[in-house]
């Protein structure tokens, strides 16, 4: 009984990912679908078979049939790369938008467009909302009003970590927020995942062991965590190593020699009140920005920007116009910023695109014409450090 269940999957549907997983791309409804074989919503072939026979399957007809599926997606399909929500092909990225049509937005050299079959594959999470369609015009800086920052210097930095996170594999800069209560970190947070990889949890408390923390990057693609007070020696090592792609193994459940293989590669999101980044190798992957407390501005600005922020998520959440028109303009507006250039320093990052903004003349600094950043990072750092130094004195 498994072979009337296994036939309507071609082989050519088959395929397996680098670490022997079995997937499948299934037609449904006009477009194409990935899942692993061995996961609930492959059970979709459950329905296919009740509308070719007339009769449900058994559960020994629909376990034979997986069986044979499997079989055949490891030893007798080719090997592909599975990816979540950014990939690359050809010299162009894929930016999965998690919609129900599984579409994608092609981002190459000669502009982007929005792709109904990407030649690369993705696969879908728990928690995974997806994003608008974008749209063309309008200017980048318009998504300047929406965060609470203090200076332009910090919003080309922003712009220039939005970036690295659209490029896949890394290695990716930690974005490090930093304020007082009050200041907005959580929003501003919110809003520069929700432009790239909304989730239905779009922050996240510490995870509690190396294995928490590779299991949610396995998920996501940006890892966002929130008030933080500290980070232990561990968690700032394993930082160090997901931003330029690092391995975690752990034995097989049921097993006494087997192991698990994670390995991934993430931008991240830090904010908390206290400086939580100490240790010299985790700051030099980071781009830091201190937030000023919004009772610091004047009325009428404050009452502005907290009616902005709120305006931003609640469309964030349900991908009205507005926020399709700020995707929209960070899309066409990476088109330029595709090519990795040199660094003016000896950094731990120099693979990374994003000291695109330390003097580039195609950098995202010029391109909104404004001045590199080059110094812009470490002045922040100072200050910083300066004054957690202060407060030690002190006591």
């Amino acid at each position: 009984m498994a072979f009337p269940l296994a036939l309507p999957c071609p082989a050519a549907s088959l395929f397996h990912d680098p670490n022997g997983t079995a997937f499948a791309d299934l037609a449904i409804d006009g477009h194409r679908e990935t899942w692993p074989i061995r996961s609930r919503q492959f059970r979709h072939w459950r329905r296919r078979y009740y509308e070719e026979t007339g009769s449900a399957a058994g559960a020994q007809t629909i376990t034979s049939a997986v069986d044979l599926l499997e079989a055949r997606a490891q030893f007798d399909a080719p090997e592909r790369p599975v990816h979540i929500r950014v990939a690359e092909h050809d010299g162009c990225t894929y930016l999965d938008l998690a919609d129900k049509d599984w579409r994608a937005v092609q981002i190459g050299p000669d502009g982007w467009q929005v792709v109904t079959a990407p030649p690369v594959r993705f696969r879908r999470a728990a928690g995974m909302l997806p994003l608008p369609i974008p749209q063309g015009g309008g200017s980048i800086e318009a998504l300047a009003a929406l965060l609470n920052l203090s200076t332009p210097d910090e919003f080309v930095l922003v712009v220039a970590w939005l970036l690295a996170a659209l490029q896949q594999g890394g290695p990716y800069p930690l974005l490090v927020i930093a304020g007082e209560q009050g200041s907005a970190k959580t929003v501003l947070t919110k809003i520069l995942r929700a432009l790239i990889d909304p989730n239905a949890a779009p922050t996240r408390a510490p995870p509690r062991e190396e294995r928490d923390l590779m299991i949610a990057a396995n998920n996501g693609h940006i890892l966002a965590f929130d008030n933080l007070s500290g980070l232990p020696a561990w968690l700032s090592d394993a930082l160090c190593w997901l931003a330029s792609g690092g391995s975690f193994a752990v034995r097989q459940l049921y097993t006494d020699c087997d192991e698990v293989l994670f390995q991934a590669a993430r931008p991240a999101i830090l904010n908390g009140v206290e400086d939580v980044v100490c240790r010299s190798d985790l700051a030099d992957r980071a781009i830091f920005l201190a937030l000023e407390p919004i009772a610091d501005m004047g009325c009428g600005d404050c009452l502005a920007f907290a009616l902005n922020a709120r305006r931003a998520w609640l469309i964030s959440r349900c991908g009205q116009p507005p926020v399709k028109r700020h995707f929209g303009r960070l899309v066409p507006f990476c088109v330029p910023m595709m090519p990795i250039v040199g660094l003016q320093s000896k950094v731990s990052l120099r693979p990374t695109p994003w000291p695109l903004l330390c003097g580039s003349d195609h950098g995202p600094a010029q391109h909104m014409g404004r001045k590199g950043l080059g110094s812009s990072a470490c002045a922040c750092r100072r200050r910083r450090r300066g004054a957690g130094q202060n407060r030690r004195m002190a006591k």
